[in-house]
C-alpha cells in the first residue's frame, strides 16, 4: 500500500441482513431547493436511529440506479414549475414515502449497495471494491501458483464479498521458496502446495495443474462478519482443513488465505450457474439485480430431481454436522449442480461468520437456534424452490398445493407456523422421511460414487473443534438475543395496537354518549316549546269558546253604541286568583227582556291572536292581551237570566 494512500476504516462489523426501515418526517427548503428529512433506524428497534437529508435529485439517481432490476417502482415523476407550492411539497412527501417503502421491503432492492448507501451512507460510503482488490493481492502475495485478473463485477448479493479472475502463473525455473508436501493422513493422495506466510497474509494452494485445462477459476474476497469468533491465529489452519475436504457433494477448495480483514478463497466457476441461476432461467456472469429481480422466466424441478438432490444436501450436511462443522449458509445460490450431482459451496462462511441468507426469516422464531436447525430451516426453503420455482418470501408457508402428499407433508414439518413453533425435526430424521425413499433415484449418486472413487475426508484437529464449538455457542447466544429483542418488539407493537384500538374505542364511546345526550337535549327542547305553543293554543281557545258562551248565555250581543252607564254599575276590578269579586245584581229593562251588563272594555283576543300568530313576538302579544281581558273582566254587570222551563 502507498504512503498517502487513503486507509481502509474498518468498523465493528455490521449484519448487512438486519432490515433498514425509513419514515420521512420533515421538509425544509435550504437554498431555494426542498430537501426531506429521513429518519432511519435497523433492526426492529427505533432507538438507535439516525438522520439522513435527500432531495429528489437524490431518489431520481438511486431508482436509476435500481432500474437494471426490472422492477416497476412507483417514483413521483419530476415537476419543473410550482414544485415549491405547500400543497405540492406535501403530497410529493407522501409519495417519496410510499416509494422508499417499496425499495427497502423487497429483499432484492433493499441489499443492493445502492439502496443501503442512500439510508445509511456513513455506514456504506466506503469503497468495499478497492479494499477488496487491495487485501486480495496481499493474500496471493506469497503464493507463486496464481495471478489476480479483474473483477466480474457484483454477481452475488453480498456488499462484502467481490470475484476476481484468476489465472495459473507459468511455472517459474527455481521454485525453491515453493515446497511439494504430502500428508501422510490423508488417503486420497491429494497434492498441496504450502506457501510461506507474511506478516499481512496467509494462504495454502492445491497444484493448479490438477485442474482441467479448460476450467474457468475465481477467486472470492470475503470480510469478516458478526460472528467471527475464532482467533486469526487459528483460521489458518482450520483453512487448511478444509482445502483437505473430500466429499461427493461439496466443492473443494483450490486456494485458502486470510488477512486481518477477511478471508480469499479460489474455487472453480461453473459456467451453468447456481441452481438458483437454473431455477431463474439467469445468465451466471450477470448482475445480482438484473439476474433475479424480475426473472423473465422460473422453471421448476421434477419431484424425482427434488428428491434426489434433496437427499444429496442431506447427506452432505449430516457429514459436516458429524465431524464438528456446521454450514449454516444453504440457500439455491450455494449449490451447483454437476451431472446430476449436488455440490455445496461457500463452506468458509461459517469459519468467516458472515450473517446467513435467511437470517431475517429464522430469526423471527425462537426455536430455531442451534445450528442444526438453522440448516434444517434453510434447507426447508430450498425444497420448496426446487418444487415450486420460486422462493418462499414469508417466514412460514401458509398454503401447499400442486405437490405430492408424501412432500407437502415434508415441507409443512418444516416450514409451517406450527413447526416452527414446536420445534423442526433433526437432519437424520428428514434423510428417512419416506418422499426420499418414494422419489428420490440412487441413479446419480452411484454415478458420482463411480467418478470419484476418494472416500469422503474432513480432518479437524481436537483444538479446532474445540473452537469451532466455541463459536458455534457464541453464535447461538447472539442469535437468541437478536430473537429476544424481536420478540420484545413485536410484544410491544402489539400493546401498542391494542392500546390504540382501546383508546379508539373510548374515544368512540364518548363521542356516542355525547351524540345521545345533545340528542336528548334536543328532543327536550323541541318538546318543551311544543308543549308551550300547544297550553297557548289552548288557553287561548278556551277563553274565547268561554266568552262566546257566556255571551250567548246571557244574551249579550249589544254592540259599543247601544251599551249604557248606570250610575249604580260597580267599577270593574280585577278577578285574580286571591282577589274575591262583587255579586251580580240584576236589572230589569223595559219589556222584561233580561240583559246582561258586561264591561265596556273591547276584548281584544282575536285580534291580537291573529296580529301575532307565527312568531314569538306574536305569542306574546296574545298572552299579554288574554291576561288583560281577563283581569278587567267585570262579573257585576252579568244578570241571572230565568227560563220559564
Amino acid at each position: 500500500m502507498a504512503i498517502f494512500a487513503s486507509r481502509y476504516e474498518r468498523k465493528l462489523p455490521i449484519d448487512d441482513t438486519q432490515t433498514l426501515s425509513c419514515e420521512i418526517t420533515a421538509v425544509e427548503e435550504v437554498d431555494g431547493h426542498t430537501e426531506y428529512l429521513l429518519r432511519v433506524w435497523r433492526g426492529t428497534s427505533r432507538e438507535n436511529s439516525w438522520n439522513v437529508l435527500r432531495r429528489y435529485n437524490d431518489f431520481d439517481r438511486l431508482d436509476k440506479c435500481l432500474r437494471i432490476s426490472g422492477i416497476e417502482l412507483p417514483l413521483p415523476r419530476k415537476r419543473i414549475f410550482g414544485n415549491m407550492r405547500p400543497d405540492f411539497v406535501a403530497e410529493r412527501k407522501q409519495a417519496l414515502q410510499v416509494y422508499i417503502n417499496a425499495v427497502l421491503m423487497n429483499p432484492i432492492l433493499a441489499s443492493s449497495l445502492p439502496a443501503k448507501r442512500f439510508v445509511d451512507p456513513e455506514s456504506y460510503s466506503q469503497s468495499f471494491y478497492d479494499h477488496a482488490v487491495q487485501n486480495a493481492a496481499l493474500c496471493l502475495r506469497s503464493d507463486a501458483a496464481w495471478a489476480l485478473g479483474g473483477t466480474m463485477g457484483a454477481i452475488g448479493w453480498r456488499l462484502r464479498k467481490h470475484y476476481f479472475k484468476v489465472t495459473p502463473k507459468p511455472p517459474e525455473k527455481s521454485s525453491s521458496h515453493k515446497q511439494l508436501v504430502k500428508s501422510g493422513s490423508q488417503t486420497h493422495q491429494s497434492k498441496h502446495f504450502a506457501s510461506g506466510s507474511s506478516s499481512n497474509g496467509s494462504g495454502h494452494s492445491i497444484d493448479a495443474g490438477t485442474l482441467d485445462p479448460g476450467s474457468e477459476v475465481v477467486a472470492e474476497w470475503l470480510e469478516y462478519g458478526p460472528d467471527k469468533f475464532v482467533d486469526e491465529k487459528e483460521i489458518s489452519g482450520i483453512l487448511k482443513s478444509l482445502m483437505g475436504l473430500q466429499h461427493p457433494h461439496i466443492e473443494p477448495v483450490i486456494f485458502a488465505g486470510h488477512t486481518e480483514s477477511g478471508c480469499l478463497v479460489i474455487r472453480k466457476f461453473h459456467k451453468h450457474g447456481t441452481l438458483k441461476d437454473v431455477l431463474c432461467m439467469a445468465t451466471p456472469k450477470n448482475p445480482f439485480l438484473s439476474k433475479y429481480g424480475n426473472p423473465k422466466g422460473r422453471t421448476a424441478l421434477s419431484m424425482k430431481q427434488v428428491a434426489t438432490y434433496g437427499k444429496q444436501i442431506l447427506e452432505a450436511l449430516i457429514f459436516l454436522h458429524s465431524k464438528g462443522y456446521a454450514y449454516g449458509h444453504l440457500h439455491s445460490g450455494n449449490i451447483v449442480i454437476v451431472d446430476d450431482c449436488v455440490k455445496l459451496l461457500d463452506i468458509e462462511n461459517y469459519l468467516v461468520g458472515v450473517p446467513a441468507f435467511y437470517r431475517p426469516f429464522f430469526v423471527q422464531h425462537s426455536k430455531i437456534h442451534a445450528m442444526e436447525t438453522v440448516d434444517v430451516y434453510c434447507f426447508g426453503h430450498v425444497l420448496f424452490e426446487m418444487t415450486m420455482g420460486y422462493p418462499l418470501q414469508e417466514s412460514v408457508v401458509r398454503q401447499i398445493t400442486e405437490c405430492p402428499e408424501a412432500l407437502k407433508c415434508l415441507l409443512e414439518s418444516i416450514l409451517s407456523k406450527e413447526a416452527c413453533k414446536a420445534g423442526l425435526p433433526t437432519l437424520e430424521q428428514l434423510l428417512g422421511h419416506r418422499f426420499f425413499t418414494q422419489y428420490a433415484s440412487t441413479e446419480g449418486a452411484c454415478a458420482a460414487a463411480a467418478a470419484n472413487a476418494e472416500k469422503p475426508y474432513f480432518k479437524l484437529s481436537l483444538n479446532a473443534k474445540e473452537l469451532l464449538k466455541q463459536a458455534a455457542i457464541k453464535s447461538e447466544n447472539r442469535l437468541r438475543d437478536e430473537q429476544k429483542s424481536v420478540k420484545n418488539q413485536k410484544r410491544i407493537v402489539r400493546v401498542q395496537e391494542l392500546m390504540s384500538s382501546e383508546e379508539e374505542k373510548r374515544k368512540s364511546k364518548q363521542k356516542a354518549k355525547l351524540e345521545h345526550k345533545q340528542s336528548k337535549l334536543k328532543q327536550q327542547v323541541s318538546l318543551q316549546t311544543n308543549n308551550g305553543r300547544l297550553s297557548l293554543v289552548a288557553a287561548t281557545a278556551s277563553a274565547a269558546t268561554a266568552a262566546s258562551s257566556s255571551s250567548t248565555v246571557l244574551g249579550v250581543g249589544l254592540s259599543a253604541a247601544d251599551s249604557f252607564n248606570r250610575s249604580d254599575s260597580t267599577p270593574e276590578e280585577p278577578t285574580l286568583a286571591g282577589l274575591k269579586s262583587p255579586p251580580l245584581t240584576p236589572a230589569p229593562l223595559a219589556g222584561g227582556a233580561p240583559v246582561e251588563r258586561q264591561s265596556s272594555t273591547p276584548n281584544m283576543l282575536a285580534e291580537d291572536a291573529e296580529a301575532g300568530d307565527g312568531d314569538g313576538e306574536g305569542d306574546e302579544l296574545t298572552r299579554s292581551a288574554l291576561l288583560e281581558s281577563i283581569c278587567k273582566f267585570n262579573r257585576g254587570s252579568l244578570r241571572k237570566v230565568r227560563s220559564n222551563d
